[in-house]
């Protein structure tokens, strides 16, 4: 197998959407649109796709139908529920085993997400909780079969969304510290040199982020500007970066992948908000440091940053509108490398006043003072106007040469 990737989603009277049918493609999508337009939602929907026990998370009725087409390989699948198949309400849902509308795969292989095979085909599912709070650890832990690790995963899915559950990074970390000299863990030597080596690319340009030992107290020591720090001391920034990275090498560890080095694994991985806790100068390059660290996996994120999708390349943005009940949202040729910061807020994330309320405000004072010819009056909102903006604010420069004709007129 070469490929796994998530296709395409539809749903049926789930939460806000009356219908939804969205696409994607099989590296980078970038979910992205106004407050409030259901970005979280679609990823809670795929959710639902793989795994019933997180319905209670949403409103779904018997009109409720939801499903994701999927490549795996040369086969062509589609995941998920017809309709009569849940019940419930909100917070209520539950699965209806019996008279539900058989799901019609046209042309395809038809999976329910009950059956067992799913474990294996389930994305991985990061939520914007992504803090590392501090836990002791006792020593090497012995970690899970692929069988029982993929079950794990496939249940904590919504939950995961909902920073409910997020692993052990921390115990991950310190089990492959430990082990990776052994003759028999050769895939995860690799994986963690690859880890060790992306540090250094995946952090911004002069932070020299890396790992640097794990000491005999079992506590994770890295190096940030050259400075010495345990994993728990990191900013939020680096935590954040961290977990995702370690959660997917995990992930694919773990999981139940049939390909468990991270070069060349393959798989979707889906993140809420990616640009949490980001330094606006990391979100200009993360998109490309996860692309290159994990050149095959598919991922579907949702983001609020116009850096982040300034970095997308072309059809990697899908941007939702907001009230629509019945949506179908393809990714845009649009890129976005050259629009402003304002243009980006603006036009795709709809955000209706960029001006600072009271810069406005003393720009309008300012603007006055100067229509009643007072000079004493303009002098003092200069200085009020320049104590909140930018050395080469135009506006103030413009303001300072009506003071200076006010001036010239007077001594005349």
């Amino acid at each position: 197998m070469t490929n796994r990737y998530i296709e395409s989603l539809h749903v049926d009277h789930v939460r806000k959407f009356s219908r939804l049918d969205m696409s994607f493609g099989p590296g980078f999508n970038f979910i992205a649109g106004p407050n409030g337009c259901g970005k979280t939602s679609v990823l809670v929907c795929i959710a639902h796709c793989f795994d019933t026990s997180g319905l209670s998370y949403s409103t779904v009725s018997k009109e409720s139908a939801f499903w994701v087409d999927m490549t795996d390989g040369k086969e062509k699948l589609r995941i998920g529920l017809g309709r009569n198949n849940v019940h419930g309400g909100y917070r209520q849902g539950s699965l209806n085993l019996t008279g539900g509308v058989p799901l019609q795969g046209e042309g395809r292989v038809v999976i329910r997400p009950y059956e067992d095979k799913v474990k294996f085909l389930c994305p991985l599912f990061i939520g914007a909780s992504r803090n590392i709070t501090y836990s002791l650890i006792g020593g090497v832990s012995r970690e899970l079969p692929p069988d029982e690790a993929a079950k794990r995963y496939k249940q904590g899915s919504v939950k995961s969304l909902y920073g409910e559950w997020d692993g052990n990074i921390k115990q991950w970390l310190i089990n492959r510290y430990f082990i990776i000299d052994k003759p028999w863990a050769e895939v995860e030597r690799k994986n963690f040199e690859r880890l060790e080596a992306a540090l250094k690319y995946i952090g911004p340009s002069d932070s020299e982020f890396a790992f640097v030992e794990i000491g005999r107290d079992l506590e994770p020591i890295f190096s940030i500007y050259g400075q010495r720090c345990y994993l728990e001391e990191l900013s939020s920034g680096f935590q954040a970066v961290f977990t995702i990275i370690a959660m997917i090498f995990e992930w694919i560890e773990i999981g139940g992948n049939s390909e468990r080095l991270v070069e060349s694994a393959y798989g979707t991985v889906l993140i809420d908000e990616l640009d949490l806790h980001l330094h606006p100068e990391w979100q200009f390059t993360l998109r490309d440091g996860l692309a290159k660290l994990f050149p095959k996996l598919q991922f579907i994120v949702t983001t609020h940053s116009p850096h982040l999708l300034a970095s997308a390349k072309k059809s990697e943005v899908l941007i939702m509108p907001v009230g629509s009940v019945e949506r179908d949202i393809h990714a845009s040729d649009q890129i976005y490398s050259g629009w402003t910061t304002d243009q980006i807020l603006s036009e795709v994330m709809d955000v209706k006043s960029l001006e600072n309320k009271d810069h406005h405000r003393l720009v309008t004072a300012a603007l006055a003072q100067a229509e009643l010819k007072s000079l004493k009056g303009l002098e003092q909102a200069i200085i009020n106007l320049e104590a909140v903006s930018h050395p080469s604010d135009t506006i103030v420069t413009v303001l300072k040469t009506k003071l200076a004709s006010l001036v010239a007129l007077k001594d005349d």
